[in-house]
């Protein structure tokens, strides 16, 4: 549960721009020559004929296969327009395909061009700070996102990253006071209201949580992670059919069956919840925090060991 958190990186056509041209055969005499073929000394006979390694042929772009550029369109159109009419907006606008893509670090690439060309630009050092975050390093981000306060001190959405930088690294005050700032520049902010539940929740003060989330939820009823929040904060408070009931509302099968599984494991239930666990691993086979909780419960059966704590964040 918290607040809103890379695929391998696919092959591009650009590679080809990497491969190396075969290096030329050595010549008799060099440090390099083949060992194979002896230098011989001057004689009336006719020295024997060198053996020259065949030149293997550089293989073309269109060797490697579809490239993500040339199959995503959204993502091709960005580049043209970056290629046509270079400008930090232009690189914002291909970085965040990429970022929509999840291919991040050739979004952090495009990014950081975003920012030589223009050093006040909000919203990439924004799109910065978050990738560093969803890479598992809010320290690092913290100088982007102070950035992205600072050149643009009316944007709600900075204040919001801001905070989750801060609530990843532990400083919940500070979190809480940027989340806090964010609604006020944006009172309709349905994810800084789901951000401020996440916090509420995690104090134990449940009442102020199911407040912020089911106002997040008014504002945004298609919000995923407010729907998660709110299901642990009625869990939280015993009401186990409400809580299954925000699950099956948030839509995203594997996330549903995750937090289907956790509410088993707050029964008791711990081979329902390894099972549960096992469906949402199989609707997102790269779901981690899935198969460690399967491990864990699996475990349990085996040992009568306690599993880990309760994760309080949105998977």
């Amino acid at each position: 549960m918290g607040c809103a958190t890379a695929p391998r990186r696919p092959v591009r056509e650009s590679a080809a721009e990497r491969v190396e041209q075969p290096a030329e055969t050595a010549t008799a005499g060099s440090a390099e020559a083949d060992e194979t073929t002896p230098v011989t000394e001057a004689t009336d006979t006719k020295p024997p004929r060198k053996r020259h390694k065949p030149k293997l042929p550089v293989p073309r772009a269109s060797s490697f296969g579809t490239s993500l550029e040339g199959s995503d369109p959204r993502l091709a159109a960005a580049l043209l327009v970056g290629a046509t009419f270079p400008s930090a907006a232009s690189e914002l606008r291909v970085a965040r395909e990429y970022i929509r893509l999840h291919v991040l670090d050739s979004a952090f690439e495009r990014l950081e061009r975003a920012v030589a060309k223009d050093p006040r630009m909000a919203e990439a050092h924004e799109e910065i700070a978050r990738i560093w975050r969803d890479w598992g390093l809010p320290g690092m981000g913290l100088g982007a996102a102070y950035r992205a306060v600072k050149y643009d001190p009316k944007s709600a959405s900075a204040r919001n990253t801001l905070g989750t930088l801060l609530e990843r690294l532990g400083q919940l005050d500070g979190a809480r006071s940027s989340f806090a700032e964010a609604l006020a520049l944006d009172p309709n902010a349905a994810w800084a209201l789901n951000n401020l539940c996440s916090l509420d929740y995690r104090a134990a003060h449940l009442r102020e949580a199911q407040h912020d989330c089911a106002r997040a939820l008014e504002l945004d009823p298609s919000l995923t992670a407010a729907h998660n929040n709110l299901a642990l904060t009625y869990a939280a408070l015993g009401d186990m059919d409400r809580a299954r009931a925000e699950f099956a509302a948030a839509g995203d099968e594997a996330a549903a069956d995750y937090n289907k599984g956790m509410l088993q494991l707050v029964e008791g239930n711990d081979a329902s919840a390894a099972l549960s666990f096992e469906q949402a691993i199989k609707a997102r086979p790269a779901f981690s925090a899935a198969k460690q909780r399967a491990h864990a419960a699996r475990l349990r059966m085996l040992t009568g060991k306690p599993a880990p704590a309760l994760e309080t964040r949105k998977p």
